[in-house]
């Protein structure tokens, strides 16, 4: 199991792009400190050395990096396996076949103008639009078709005012990889933004965030080569404030726009105003009517296949999750962090939000158990570096810390050196002093137990406002 804390740019190329899980969110190239790879089709592309082979990295098989495979989201560690670093430190909560969470709850936002270009209940855009109001955040990763896009096919764009943010509003179900617009907020030196992404999206920050740096550590390397490389693992996620993360069963691949719907249905893309999936695919035009297209149809001829290779429903990585499965014009939140909680509170107690607690809205609940159950179980078995094999462990820095030393100790480095290049990848970060083994979260009050075979599996109930059932500011209606 060692060996799965040591990836590399070979890895990463033959075990998930070459396997075809490859996501396609982008982070690879984002965070790549050498200009290896291009983001070309939707994948990363080696370009450094026409003659070489794909999976060939001079820098990685010479001095050193793997920058790309350390954030790469469809490797080891998966979701599964960050629960120790992302929540190990936080006991409060409870968990569920969705996640770890501090509350759940239904909302809708009160902001004029948002509810009818939003995708459900307007909470994502509402909460972006007050915290740039409020300054805590200087902008936010969304995608959003710009006048340079194609109607229907979005970009990442790194939104910096409250009407760009607007304007992001509302989902188009093709896929669009946030992480690049990280790229933007370098470029214009925005130390605190959001990032807003499905769940693929979501993982590769978190591992930037968690992933011990002495990853980085190599015989070769002099402390300039390890800082660098720091600064791309590290520093873009160093640049997040906090994340959304949208419940996602799968996106489509473009013929669903261009060929049904334009071609086949004779519907102008120019003419779509937004899309929605509530049991079908829903078609909104600017003229006020509805198409639909059956969900299963979709899913069947146009769903993307690397979507097969995700077991995240409801972005479990993500400090807030929302999503809109079984809600009317109103959308399921899911406060994870104790950050959530914190800016959860401030936006509920500005009044331009309404919330209910989960059991008003039983249908809502009961539909995201059933979908984050059946994704979980949804990955094909691959490759035991592409963290489909059962029983892996979960990620520790620790030992992530204590392999990389046990390494650097059988080369030549000088102490000195050595020291100097810990220094270079830890900057002011803690190094890591002892394993904290996974507490946090209790399970779900009235779990089930699992059903038997060829048996219905129960659904537990919705939590009580007591439990974690309802908003953190939730307060029961007066008696009359």
């Amino acid at each position: 199991m060692d060996s799965l804390y040591h990836h590399s740019f070979k890895d990463m190329m033959n075990d998930v792009v070459a396997a075809g899980s490859c996501c396609e969110c982008g982070t690879c190239v984002l965070v790549c400190p050498h200009n290896v790879i291009e983001y070309i089709d939707g994948k990363p592309k080696q370009t450094a050395k026409e003659s070489a082979a794909f999976d060939y990295c001079g820098i990685s098989e010479g001095v050193g990096c793997d920058v790309c495979a350390t954030a790469c989201p469809r490797l080891w560690p998966r979701e599964s396996h960050l629960k120790q670093a992302v929540f190990g430190d936080q006991p409060e909560g409870y968990e569920g076949i969705f996640g770890n969470y501090r509350h759940i709850f239904v909302a809708r936002t009160k902001q004029e103008g948002l509810l009818d270009r939003a995708q459900d209940g307007g909470v994502v855009t509402g909460l972006l639009v007050w915290a740039r109001e409020q300054g805590l955040i200087d902008g936010a990763a969304v995608s959003t078709v710009t006048d340079a896009d194609k109607p229907c096919f979005p970009s990442p764009q790194m939104a910096t005012t409250v009407e760009e943010i607007k304007a992001s509003s509302a989902s188009w179900y093709t896929y669009v990889p946030n992480n690049l617009a990280l790229e933007q907020a370098k470029e214009k030196d925005l130390k605190s933004v959001a990032f807003v992404g499905v769940p693929c999206q979501i993982t590769p920050l978190r591992k930037m965030e968690y992933i011990d740096p002495s990853i980085l550590m190599a015989a070769k390397k002099k402390p300039q080569i390890v800082s660098r490389q720091r600064g791309f693992m590290k520093g873009y996620s160093e640049r997040v404030s906090f994340s959304i993360g949208l419940f996602c069963t799968e996106v489509f691949r473009p013929e669903l726009m261009t060929e049904r719907i334009e071609q086949q249905m004779g519907i102008p893309l120019t003419d779509v105003s937004k899309f929605n999936v509530k049991g079908e695919v829903l078609i909104y035009k600017k003229d006020g009517d509805i198409a639909r297209i059956p969900l299963e149809e979709a899913m069947h001829e146009y769903q993307r296949p690397e979507c097969k290779h995700c077991g995240d429903f409801s972005a479990e990585m993500a400090d807030i999750a929302c999503g809109g499965v079984g809600t009317d014009r109103a959308t399921i939140v899911v406060l994870r962090t104790q950050k959530a909680v914190d800016i959860w509170k401030q936006y509920e107690a500005s009044g331009q939000v309404e919330v209910w607690p989960i059991a008003q809205n039983k249908k809502a609940w009961n539909i995201l158990q059933r979908l984050a159950r059946r994704q979980r179980e949804r990955p094909p078995a691959g490759p035991l570096r592409g963290a489909s094999a059962p029983d892996l462990p979960q990620y520790s820095a620790t030992r992530e810390a204590e392999l990389s030393a046990a390494a650097i100790a059988q080369t030549a480095k000088a102490p000195a050196e050595i020291e100097a290049c810990l220094d270079a990848a830890y900057v002011n970060l803690p190094r890591p002093s002892g394993i904290v083994g996974y507490i946090a979260g209790q399970p779900i009050p009235g779990e089930p137990p699992d059903a038997g075979d060829g048996e219905k599996r129960k659904l537990p109930p919705p939590p009580s406002p007591e439990q974690g059932g309802a908003s953190p500011l939730w307060q029961p209606p007066a008696a009359s």
